[in-house]
């Protein structure tokens, strides 16, 4: 019975790739960085970065929809970048922050390319 246990353990353990670890991780930095900002003029909304971190912890459990949040998450907060940057004279330092989440958003999407033909799909 425990031998089921570990082998169903261990199945769980290797499905889960180098894409939806990154997902996972980019997840859980957003959720606690609600609670400890990193940078003292971040005012982005709480509640926007803890649903984009919790949707990212949820989305990690497979390969298509962590490769799907990475999608969003670059246009997304690509959008919010280029509006900000479109009126320079309103340009707040937040555009930092929506700049780092894009940018993950980014390293997402190219970690998917580089594993996508080793996946099969």
């Amino acid at each position: 019975m425990a031998e089921v246990r570990v082998r169903k353990q261990k199945k769980l353990v290797e499905r889960f790739g180098r894409l939806q670890w990154a997902v996972f991780l980019i997840g859980v930095f957003h959720v606690v960085t609600v609670f400890y900002p990193l940078f003292p003029f971040d005012t982005s909304g709480k509640l926007l970065r803890f649903c984009t971190g919790f949707l990212g912890i949820v989305m990690a459990r497979r390969w298509d929809h962590a490769r799907r949040f990475g999608i969003a998450l670059l246009v997304g907060y690509g959008g919010l970048v280029l509006s900000e940057l479109c009126a320079p004279e309103a340009l707040e330092p937040v555009t930092l922050i929506y700049g780092r989440t894009a940018l993950s958003g980014a390293f997402i999407v190219l970690l998917s390319f580089r594993h996508q033909g080793r996946l099969g799909t």
